[in-house]
């Protein structure tokens, strides 16, 4: 049970807003009467106030207060020996606060050039928000994470085509792992779609989800769509040929191939989700205009771990808790951005997905 304070809920809730920022007594209040879980009237909320500015961690200024860069200083190293206390949502966004400044160039390459949504996440409750007023969210700069992360937007979910495009950039492979699936068994799974590919000549890229699951993504030089392609008939839906049925037909195919090496444990249907309790989704729905995908580096909202990226030697040793924050960021110092996509000629690749398409 960790031996969390009045002081620590106060300090938390200050330690989220920008620097320099001051908030009023009432706000402070509320946040402190919430996550305490306990009653504090005005002057004993004064009382703790004024302890922290007696130790210089928090300063007061017409009647409102701010922590100081001491205060910051002391509650870095105060939040790992209470963390199990503190507001868990506060603390992702104070976590992500610190976080990205270290691998926002990374995290850039792939919001630039494309509308982004982004989850915010407040006490008890979260939303992905697509717009400010009538336009979509770009996100071009460090500035604008910064913008972002000050209104406790944590989670970078940028859309897999560039504005107006009328094809995805990249093929991405989402593995929805169901409750009843193993991590280890998942891991099965992403290496053997993994092996399909790099059989074609495509060179896979790998990230964890952030959540219980993986990504596999690649990328293709500039190719025309194939002129015998026809979209593969689903009993769901009615299909267009256009690039994204063609992108998403990609990982169906993967699919089907990867179950000829596991039967029975992946699917390519999105519906029915209790039915698919015991196996791996290779979820292609996400593949469609507008259809859009959390970025690498980005911390996903829910867990607080970061979605990173993960070589294939590295899938069998991988654990949850190395996808900390803090983590990657000494593991991003040390080798820089590790989620490569190197085009390829998707030839091979795209020949027998076309000749898959044709079976009935």
């Amino acid at each position: 049970m960790s031996d969390v304070t009045p002081e620590d809920h106060v300090l938390m809730t200050l330690a989220i807003k920008r620097g320099g920022k001051f908030v009023d007594l009432e706000h402070i209040q509320e946040k402190l009467c919430r996550d305490a879980g306990q009653k504090f009237d005005e002057e004993g909320t004064k009382e703790i106030l004024g302890g922290l500015i007696g130790k210089r961690l928090v300063e007061e200024k017409e009647g409102e207060y701010a922590i100081t860069e001491g205060g910051r200083k002391y509650f870095e190293r105060r939040w790992r020996q209470v963390r199990g206390g503190l507001n868990q949502d506060y603390l992702r966004v104070y976590r992500a606060k610190q976080y990205y400044p270290h691998v926002v160039d990374a995290l850039l390459e792939f919001c630039r050039d494309r509308w982004v949504s982004v989850f915010r996440l407040f006490t008890g409750r979260a939303w992905l928000q697509r717009k400010i007023g009538p336009k979509y969210i770009t996100i071009k700069s460090a500035k604008d994470v910064e913008r972002w992360l000050n209104v406790h937007g944590i989670d970078f979910i940028p859309y897999i085509h560039r504005v107006n495009s009328d094809r995805p950039d990249w093929l991405v492979i989402d593995f929805d792992a169901g409750r009843r699936v193993p991590l280890e068994k998942t891991k099965e799974v992403v290496k053997a779609a993994h092996g399909v590919l790099a059989g074609y000549g495509v060179k896979p890229a790998i990230k964890f989800s952030g959540s219980r699951g993986f990504q596999i993504w690649a990328r293709f030089k500039p190719h025309e769509l194939p002129r015998d392609y026809r979209p593969k008939e689903l009993r769901t839906e009615r299909r267009e040929r256009n690039y994204f049925s063609f992108y998403a037909d990609i990982v169906r195919f993967v699919e089907s191939r990867v179950a000829e090496k596991l039967p029975g444990l992946t699917t390519a249907e999105t519906a029915g989700k209790e039915a698919r309790v015991d196996k791996v989704l290779f979820d292609a729905s996400i593949i469609k205009p507008m259809g859009d995908v959390r970025a690498p580096y980005s911390i996903h909202f829910k867990t607080g771990l970061v979605s990173m990226p993960l070589k294939l030697r590295e899938m069998g040793k991988f654990k949850l808790d190395q996808a900390d924050p803090e983590l990657v960021v000494k593991r991003y110092e040390r080798r820089g951005n590790e989620f490569v996509l190197e085009p390829v000629d998707g030839g091979d690749l795209f020949g027998a997905v076309v000749e898959w398409c044709m079976q009935r």
